[in-house]
């Protein structure tokens, strides 16, 4: 394995930032013990350093969110920390709140990245493909990828996939569907995600509906920020502050059943805004500088 990541370093002048064996928890080709997974971590982790490669391993790399256990012996033995240069999970179970919280905090004693490795939500439901076009599961997913937002802070979000497997277009005959290639409902959830501005970060949010899931990012520097709703109730008026202050317009993005990153250029005023919430819909919030007029 070094000798591959060293023919990379030396032949392409690429050095991988970091290696893990997919699922060891599960057992996905390599099934490694919680101790297990910490001792190659460390061997393997000063193995690399020998040879003068930077490539460090990734914590986890976790099935799903459920077996948080399996990174503790790494996590609670010093030794092993500098070999490791991010955690990591796959989102498709377990993603409760109280769940996702021991993950976070877990990155930030290590203080290394969190990376969601695979991302989505029903690991089985390639039995049943035409929900991938089904708004139920567009809202599904976009709700995770939105608490993941806020109460993980990620650095990435690794979507579960951009082939035809689990695909985010439909038609051309992916899973047998019918019709020109096009996108579909969960394509648009993640063009609005992927709007939030390059090295922002997540800051504190907090809402009083139930129904509504929020996360929202800024960069101090710049002055840029994002703001990701999903609304997954009815239609609702809603009032947001903490915008910046100087900013007098925004554009807001919204995506549902029937409006694809349809976008509505609003006012604000002292960084409130007030807001018309679709049913069941997501809606992204960004400076007017960045959006589209």
């Amino acid at each position: 394995m070094a000798d591959y990541l060293e023919f990379l370093k030396k032949d392409y002048g690429v050095e991988a930032d970091y290696f893990s064996f997919n699922e060891s928890d599960l057992g996905i080709d390599v099934v490694f013990s919680p101790e297990e997974h910490r001792d190659f971590i460390k061997a393997f982790g000063q193995y690399l350093a020998e040879r003068g490669l930077k490539t460090r391993l990734l914590l986890g790399d976790n099935s799903d969110a459920t077996t948080f256990d399996f990174i503790l012996p790494t996590l609670n033995d010093p030794a092993a920390h500098k070999y490791v240069g991010a955690i990591s999970f796959h989102s498709w179970r377990g993603c409760d709140d109280v769940t996702l919280k021991k993950w976070a905090e877990a990155s930030r004693k290590l203080n290394v990245p969190l990376i969601v490795g695979e991302g989505s939500t029903d690991a089985a439901a390639h039995q049943y493909p035409g929900i991938f076009n089904e708004t139920t599961f567009a809202l599904y997913e976009i709700n995770l990828y939105t608490r993941l937002c806020a109460i993980c802070q990620p650095l990435s979000i690794l979507q579960w996939q951009l082939t035809s497997d689990y695909s985010i277009l439909w038609g051309d005959g992916i899973y047998h569907s019918d019709g020109p290639l096009r996108p579909t409902q969960r394509y648009f959830n993640l063009k609005q995600l992927s709007m939030t501005p390059e090295n922002a970060f997540a800051v504190p949010v907090s809402c009083s509906k139930e129904d509504i899931n929020v996360a929202a990012f800024a960069n101090i520097a710049t002055s840029e920020c994002a703001v990701h709703i999903v609304n997954n109730g009815a239609s609702c008026e809603a009032q947001i502050s903490g915008l910046p202050v100087g900013q007098k317009e925004v554009v807001a993005y919204v995506t549902n059943s029937h409006r694809h990153a349809e976008a509505q250029m609003l006012s604000i005023e002292d960084g409130s805004l007030t807001i018309s919430l679709p049913a069941e819909s997501f809606i992204t919030i960004i400076p007017a500088r960045r959006g589209c007029r």
